[in-house]
């Protein structure tokens, strides 16, 4: 947070907008995760940088824009992962394996542990669909891959959905329990989870 905080002082007082809001919206990611949405003020993000609150609606309006614009910007995120992936070709297994490490990485970031953690009952309406839409992205962009997997025969027969869908609330359920300090870094937790679930699916 003090990083982020100390990158937002050195720009200069105009200009740098978009810089500026990702560094909001990254803080903004990281008290939503330590003290959830509604344990967090638009007060308290103002004065971590410094400004007014005022100064705040000019990069989010409320705390529900915050998070729309966090969803927003992962579902970017998603799509050029899932672009990127499938440029690179290989089996589909290979490209699960690749997926998910990306997604791994995702997850070790403000947003990434964010969007993981976020409670989609606290949301809004317009906000909720974001949540949904940003979610199916991920969801049917591997469950594509898996798929793939299943007709290239580098993955055994099984409902790529459901597997998507249990691998990555494994992947999400790292947030809590994995600590840098520990015995895994972040991509031997990511590799223990995937080994598991392709030990159950591989052809």
């Amino acid at each position: 947070m003090t990083a982020l905080v100390e990158q937002f002082a050195n720009f200069a007082r105009q200009g740098n907008y978009d810089e500026k809001r990702e560094l909001i919206l990254r803080a903004a990611a990281s008290l939503f995760v330590e003290r959830g949405i509604h344990g967090t003020s638009l007060n308290e993000i103002a004065q971590r940088f410094n400004i007014s609150k005022p100064a705040l609606y000019h990069y989010a309006r409320s705390k529900d824009d915050i998070i729309a614009q966090i969803l927003d910007g992962a579902a970017t995120t998603y799509h050029e992962l899932l672009a990127a992936n499938q440029q690179r070709g290989g089996t589909g297994r290979e490209q699960l394996v690749q997926t998910i490490r990306d997604y791994g990485e995702q997850l070790n970031t403000e947003i990434g542990r964010c969007i993981a953690t976020i409670p989609p009952s606290t949301l809004s309406g317009d906000t909720y669909e974001r949540y949904r839409k940003t979610h199916r992205i991920l969801l049917n962009g591997i469950a594509d891959i898996v798929d793939q997997g299943i007709r290239d025969g580098s993955l055994g027969p099984c409902k790529p959905k459901v597997v998507v869908l249990a691998l990555l609330s494994a992947l999400n359920s790292t947030i809590h329990w994995h600590r840098d300090s520990g015995p895994l870094t972040r991509v031997q937790a990511t590799d223990e989870i995937l080994g598991y679930f392709l030990d159950g699916i591989a052809a």
